[in-house]
């Protein structure tokens, strides 16, 4: 978790919605952030306001359409995915920014670090979900013959109008999770068909609950920001890591949950959780492990866990980053060691390649010069994928620790 703490620890800031302010406009107060125990200066957030990418990007449904919006990129991203679709966009970024007159913006590695981290952190939350449609899941999937809403329902179980108080979708992943066996058996006993939820459904149902619940006594319940590095703690000590593996480390009874696949909203996994709950407490009652109970900042902190362990998902090859800069076209400009192009530095000697996030910043610092030379030398500007990024980082990258060859 080091790298992930380095990197994601000081930057993202995501809420349900997020204000995406034009250029010249005032920024909005940024929402209570997602992860780690402080947040002072919400630099992601900063970024992207005073560099001006909210006067092109909207955030989740809210601001400008001139380019893609930055809260519902595809699930399965990476820093490396990410700086790949900022450097693939790139001449047409600089086409629109051209057009409009707009500057283009410098970056610091520092910058990247932390405007990737807030992008890749843009669907922890979901969107709101649809009352309507989750009034009738809840009557379809058979929750209205054991709770009641706003008075209308069953008594077999606890009523859920407290959720209009306490609708975390952590408190609820938590709830589903803490109380899965028991309701098991209560629907066995009452001849309903267990549920599971996909897609959004599960959203769709909280909306409801949410819009037809009564108002209840009693304070909102509050969960502090989940930590990944308390998460870990935690997925080790309620023995998650027994069946499960994180990133190719734990158990192999269960799925690797750090892999791509599993980016997802914290809604999402609370589904994901109840829909594999008897699948995963027969295997636990196989091996003698007590299904263990989770409070609701606990579920926060092993989800921020979950969530940011595959920031650096791609297992990159300086080899394979070698053949790639040849085989782009990147030598027709840049030299390595003397030997290749004379347009542009020397990646070798380079002073501006030496992390992940400085590879980023001088690639978009130095793309209207890539530009107007490709465009003369009628070469092609390459796309990069998020793992031939990284493959050509790492490359870069050990170009500055490694000892050329001498000559024979």
């Amino acid at each position: 978790m080091s790298r992930i703490a380095r990197w994601v620890t000081n930057a993202v800031v995501v809420g349900v919605v997020l204000g995406a302010a034009a250029a010249h406009a005032q920024a909005p107060a940024p929402p209570t952030p997602p992860f780690a125990p402080a947040w002072g200066m919400l630099a992601g957030w900063d970024v992207f306001a005073k560099k001006g990418c909210g006067g092109c990007h909207a955030l989740r449904g809210v601001g400008p359409v001139t380019g893609p919006d930055l809260g519902r990129i595809s699930s399965g991203t990476s820093f490396f995915d990410i700086g790949a679709a900022m450097w693939n966009h790139l001449p047409r970024m600089g086409e629109q920014m051209h057009a409009e007159r707009i500057e283009r913006p410098k970056l610091t590695p520092a910058d990247v670090e932390n405007v990737i981290a807030f992008v890749f952190t843009a669907r922890y939350f979901d969107e709101l979900g649809d009352g309507k449609a989750g009034q009738r899941l809840f009557a379809a999937k058979g929750c209205v013959t054991c709770h009641a809403v706003g008075g209308a329902g069953g008594k077999v179980g606890p009523a859920l109008d407290a959720m209009k108080r306490a609708n975390s979708p952590v408190l609820v992943a938590a709830a589903m999770w803490n109380h899965g066996p028991e309701m098991a058996e209560m629907m066995k006993a009452q001849g309903v068909t267990r549920p599971t939820f996909k897609d959004g459904e599960l959203v769709d149902v909280i909306a409801y609950i949410v819009q037809a619940a009564r108002d209840t006594p009693g304070e909102t319940a509050q969960v502090v920001p989940g930590t990944p590095s308390r998460g870990q703690a935690l997925f080790a000590d309620k023995q998650c890591a027994t069946c499960h593996a994180v990133g190719g480390k734990g158990g192999t009874i269960g799925p690797d949950l750090g892999r791509s696949g599993h980016h997802v909203s914290l809604t999402q996994l609370a589904a994901r959780m109840w829909n594999h709950g008897p699948a995963m407490w027969a295997k636990m009652n196989e091996r003698k492990i007590p299904v263990p109970k989770l409070s609701g900042q606990d579920m926060a902190d092993v989800l921020a866990y979950l969530y940011t362990n595959h920031y650096f998902d791609a297992q990159s090859s300086a080899a394979r980053g070698g053949r790639l800069v040849r085989e782009r076209g990147c030598t027709a400009c840049h030299s390595v060691r003397g030997q290749g192009g004379k347009a542009a530095a020397d990646f070798a000697t380079s002073t501006v390649v030496g992390s992940p996030a400085s590879v980023v910043a001088a690639m978009w610092n130095h793309s209207a010069r890539m530009e107007t030379t490709a465009e003369a030398k009628a070469v092609a500007w390459p796309v990069l994928t998020g793992a031939e990024l990284g493959d050509i980082t790492a490359y870069l990258v050990s170009l500055r620790t490694s000892t050329p060859a001498r000559p024979r």
